[in-house]
């Protein structure tokens, strides 16, 4: 499978819910599953239902292309999750450097290549404990009144909802491998569909629109970073293990976090008064000994009243994975 990366460039703020009260939580990356539901809403709106669902059924068995969850980029940095196994670091550095260490989540490739080597040094910490004030200030969150009216009264009661702007030259990208060229070209269409809908929340308020730069062939520190011998792989994506997965994932797992994905269920441009099964997913950054898989993940509520929903409703759990070198 070859790899490309993939820049989106925002022309005004987003809204990427996070857990919390009302809307103002907020986030400025996006996880895979998230990008995936909202690829196949946009084939659905652009395409309708028939193109939706073929392109869910070619990724029950053999995804045709797996995908990065979206990261933040600023000019020339493209920032990737701190892997959450240290046990590579030595304990003097951990001793001397370790309240610089907590404060690492966001690496640079070149930093990212650094650590999933293992050979770390006090000087290496330091630029990348330097590096999170540089991600920080590639974006800035909003958080504003609005005001929702009652259908029955029409009592107006106010809500706050926050929303990210991204800095000239910052925006989010991706990492997306291909079984064929094919494959490849949808993606670009799908991204381009998606770009003009809108990714995330509040897209009544123009919230989400991107550009889409062409997709480019890894290179440079990526590729260096997605290849080569592994001992351990991190996730680069959410990843919830396929059926066949399950009985040996204890054993497989090194450091680990997991999450847990709710919601309201959307069909197209329609959100739908329909929550989905919630499921949880081991999240970015989290460790494993044997490369994993995933699945699509069937989360379609048990009771649903007649007409109001015409197929079944997944979420995207595949992994992409970049190997750890250097490890015990």
């Amino acid at each position: 499978m070859k790899t490309y990366v993939y820049k989106l460039q925002f022309e005004g703020s987003t809204h990427f819910g996070d857990t919390g009260i009302d809307l103002e939580n907020v986030c400025e990356w996006v996880s895979s599953d998230t990008l995936f539901s909202a690829l196949v809403n946009a084939l659905y709106s652009t395409k309708g239902s028939d193109a939706a669902t073929e392109l869910v059924n070619n990724f029950k068995e053999n995804p045709p292309f797996i995908m990065s969850s979206l990261f933040l980029y600023c000019k020339d940095s493209f920032y990737l999750p701190r892997p959450l196994a240290d046990d590579s670091i030595s304990p003097d550095l951990k001793k001397a450097m370790g309240k610089e260490l907590k404060k690492i989540k966001w690496l640079n490739a070149n930093g990212f290549l650094k650590w999933i080597k293992g050979n770390l040094t006090v000087d290496d910490i330091k630029v990348m404990h330097s590096e999170q004030e540089k991600y920080k200030k590639a974006f800035t969150v909003e958080i504003r009144p609005r005001v929702t009216l009652d259908r029955t009264t029409q009592n107006s009661s106010i809500y706050h909802a926050g929303y990210v702007y991204f800095k000239e030259d910052a925006g989010l990208y991706g990492l997306v491998a291909f079984n064929d060229s094919t494959s490849k070209e949808k993606f670009q269409l799908l991204l381009k569909s998606l770009g003009e809908i809108g990714l995330g929340g509040e897209k009544a308020y123009g919230c989400g629109m991107f550009k889409v730069e062409p997709l480019q062939e890894v290179s440079g520190s990526f590729k260096s970073l997605l290849e080569g011998h592994f001992d351990r792989l991190t996730l680069l994506s959410l990843y919830h293990p396929a059926v066949n997965e399950q009985t040996a994932i204890t054993d497989s797992l090194v450091a680990y976090d997991v999450t847990r994905k709710k919601g309201w269920i959307s069909s197209g441009r329609y959100a739908l008064p329909l929550k989905r099964k919630s499921v949880g997913f081991f999240t970015e950054g989290s460790v494993l000994k044997k490369r994993p898989k995933g699945c699509l993940v069937d989360v379609t509520p048990d009771h649903i009243s007649s007409g109001m929903l015409n197929h079944k409703v997944y979420r995207y759990g595949y992994a992409f994975t970049a190997p750890l070198w250097g490890t015990p």
